[in-house]
């Protein structure tokens, strides 16, 4: 298990994945702690930490991650280190200075620095992240509307800003952005969550070849806007549908989304199938293959694996994915027969059926 050697912390990636494709910490971490106020009498404020390193080196700290599975990553990795568990809070909170390792979405960069700006508008706030990950445009538009601005030198590829936040920053728009199907479902979704403004094109596919007969307990699982979930109860009425994600947002996101199309769907935040107990009839899947800046299928597999233990026997797995990822032998290994109901230049969906 590798040794964070500029805190001498005992760190584990949460999924699992081989140390030399990433490691819990990053440079980016380390220019945070060398630059903030390391004092426990100062509120401080984490967010976006991923595997909870910056947690674990400033336990006093309270944690916003909208990530289950972060979460869990973070309470494993305290555990690990002899630190209580970590004080989580669902959206940001008054403090004296915030520590933001920098979002791959602008959109949520934007929304967590309005939400802070709301909150504690003197706080000190540092950004960091890999600078090949931040664009120029990015620094240009804090540096415009921060009332402070410093911006560090770039230092093992990593880059830091400390600023206080001004007005300009508030957000006055209505944070729920999105559009109507043509069954004329109305959705929207906070800053953040995938494919907020539009349907993306691989779950239009999915929707294509969404089977004219489901019964039993389906699970939209990854569910983002709730856009599977709520497409099947609106056809399938008399089904069960829970709709469970690993982003707190996607499943505001989600809950919201029924209400206003008032469709009763049961909407859970958990790591993969975490939520869920129940044994299901049918999953709808489409899958992730990023994991912040980075390409990996581990996620994916693991959908594959739960789903497959979690199916009644008969049960059948939808997904869709990308051509190019090597799904279809990891699929093959789960289940007794795959077949694939569509195949293009770009998406294939998979139908996976549990052995009876």
């Amino acid at each position: 298990m590798p040794v964070w050697q500029h805190t001498g912390l005992t760190l584990d990636c949460y999924p699992k994945v081989p140390a030399h494709v990433s490691l819990p910490w990053d440079a980016a971490d380390e220019y945070l702690l060398e630059h903030c106020n390391h004092s426990a009498s100062i509120n401080t404020l984490l967010l976006n930490d991923r595997h909870g390193a910056l947690s674990c080196a400033l336990p006093h700290a309270a944690s916003y991650n909208d990530s289950a599975s972060g979460r869990i990553a973070t309470q494993r990795n305290r555990a690990l280190n002899h630190s209580a568990q970590a004080d989580f809070v669902d959206s940001p909170v008054i403090a004296q200075q915030v520590l933001i390792k920098i979002p791959k979405n602008w959109e949520q960069l934007l929304d967590q620095l309005a939400l802070i700006t709301a909150v504690a508008p003197t706080a000190t706030v540092y950004l960091a992240g890999m600078a090949k990950h931040i664009p120029v445009s990015w620094l240009q538009w804090l540096e415009q509307n921060a009332s402070r601005y410093v911006q560090y030198k770039i230092v093992r590829k990593a880059r830091l800003i400390e600023l206080t936040p001004s007005e300009s920053m508030l957000n006055s728009n209505d944070r729920f952005k999105g559009y109507k199907t043509e069954s004329g479902l109305n959705l929207s979704a906070l800053p953040g969550v995938f494919a907020r403004q539009q349907i993306d094109i691989g779950t239009r596919v999915m929707l294509e070849h969404l089977p004219s007969a489901m019964t039993g307990t389906v699970c939209d699982l990854g569910c983002g806007n709730g856009l599977l979930a709520l497409s099947i109860k609106q056809k399938h009425p008399e089904t069960r549908v829970i709709a469970t994600d690993d982003s707190l947002l996607a499943v505001e996101s989600a809950r919201r989304n029924a209400e206003v199309n008032d469709l009763s769907i049961d909407v859970r935040h958990g790591n993969i199938l975490q939520a869920v107990e129940e044994s299901l009839d049918w999953v709808v899947c489409n899958p992730p293959f990023h994991d912040g800046h980075k390409q990996l299928t581990n996620i994916a597999e693991a959908m594959f694996l739960q789903s497959q233990q979690q199916l009644n026997p008969g049960g059948t797995l939808l997904v869709i994915a990308n051509r190019h990822l090597p799904y279809l032998a990891k699929l093959k290994n789960l289940f007794a027969s795959v077949n694939s109901l569509s195949s293009d230049k770009r998406f294939v969906v998979y139908e996976c059926r549990k052995r009876s």
